[in-house]
């Protein structure tokens, strides 16, 4: 029911300025949070359409891409045609090393050493050592053969498998750590693959207990060796998850702790947060404290983030429609708000780094008729700042 009395005229316009701004804020926080998982999720696919050919590296920044390869390729054109109509490209060049008619390659031309691989991890480096000269050794990253990609609560699985069995497993394992919604399945199924059902199971243990013991990381095989690298929250998970990874014959580990937040840091985290369940709300039974089934991939993705720095304090903040008795109302934003701290924490999120609040039907949402919306003024929010020693 609407409430007796109107919002006073100064709360009322109050309420929609600070609306429009944090409308804008979620924008730019928007643009943000997709434009590096656009350049991921092109990348992926592009290698995948163009490395029979010879392209070792796709590196993207938005939907703008350069190709790296090894040596010349045989008809750079054509390859550039292709990857060039893969859908969401916006532009590809080839890097000399291809062979780009405009830029001539040399045999000791060496393609950059960064990647579009989650901001946390690289994937493994192989030593490439100059052929025609003293010079010092050179490290080039090449992209891996098969890969899972850890990074904000989403699982991305990169490279060829032999064929459906094998990618069904992978992603069936990723879902099993993250939830189905939360995969994105970048895999190219090509006969002539070697890699086997066994290193397919290895990487599939790995994707499953990546989730629980890391903050983002990177499992990938180069040809060679499974290499492990990432972050951690806490001892405890790291202990954790290499425990699992012990579990997987050869295989490479290489662990640190996640950075401590800056100032800046800790806003953009909010920003990025924020926008998420924006986009994403996290939902609940109805006058219940039980959070939606529809939710639970939300809940990992907001996971994933809220631990991704050391030294911040993040508030979980519950808000209701003006809907019935406003003591009534406080208390369910309280006890939502904690039963999502409940959540995180039980999804890795230490629990020093969190706390709640319910603010009730305090802080509503008005849309421009200077009416309250009700479904916006439900919500769950974040607020995240640097923790003072």
């Amino acid at each position: 029911m609407p409430p007796s009395d109107p919002l006073p005229a100064p709360r009322r316009r109050r309420i929609i300025v600070l609306g429009a701004v944090a409308l804008i804020a979620l924008y730019a926080a928007g643009a943000l949070v997709m434009v590096p998982w656009i350049g991921r999720d092109l990348g992926g696919r592009v290698i995948g359409e163009v490395q029979a050919d010879g392209v070792t590296r796709a590196v993207f920044k938005g939907q703008d891409g350069t190709l790296y390869c090894d040596q010349p390729l045989a008809d750079p054109a054509a390859v550039l045609a292709r990857a060039e109509g893969v859908r969401g490209v916006h532009a590809i060049t080839l890097d000399a090393s291809c062979g780009d008619p405009s830029v001539p390659a040399t045999t000791t031309t060496v393609a950059p050493s960064t990647t579009e691989a989650p901001t946390t991890t690289a994937a493994p480096s192989t030593t490439e050592a100059p052929t025609t000269t003293a010079a010092p050794t050179t490290t080039t990253v090449t992209w891996p053969l098969l890969a899972v990609w850890l990074d904000g609560g989403v699982i991305a699985l990169t490279g060829a498998v032999a064929n459906e069995d094998q990618r069904a497993q992978l992603v069936a394992a990723a879902g099993e750590a993250v939830t189905p919604a939360n995969v994105s399945d970048q895999l190219l199924v090509d006969g002539t693959s070697t890699i086997s059902d066994d290193l397919v199971i290895a990487l599939g243990e790995l994707a499953t207990a990546m989730p629980a013991g890391l903050v983002a990381g990177t499992a990938a095989f180069d040809g060679t060796t499974i290499a492990v690298q990432g972050t951690y929250a806490s001892d405890d998970l790291r202990a954790q998850f290499e425990a699992a990874a012990a579990e997987v014959p050869g295989v490479v580990v290489t662990l640190q702790p996640r950075p401590t937040a800056t100032a800046e840091q800790a806003a953009a985290l909010e920003a990025e947060l924020n926008a998420l369940v924006a986009a994403e709300p996290i939902l609940f039974d109805k006058g219940s404290t039980t959070i939606s089934d529809a939710s639970q991939s939300t809940l990992v993705k907001v996971a994933g983030l809220a631990e991704r720095y050391a030294g911040v304090a993040i508030q979980v903040q519950g808000h209701t429609d003006s809907e019935g008795d406003a003591g009534r109302n406080l208390t369910l934003s309280e006890d939502r708000a904690a039963a999502v701290l409940d959540a995180l924490v039980a999804l890795g999120v230490p629990a020093a780094d969190l706390t709640a609040a319910g603010f009730g039907e305090t802080e509503l949402i008005v849309g421009p008729d200077g009416k309250e919306d009700p479904v916006a003024s439900r919500r769950v929010v974040f607020a995240v700042v640097v923790r003072q020693p």
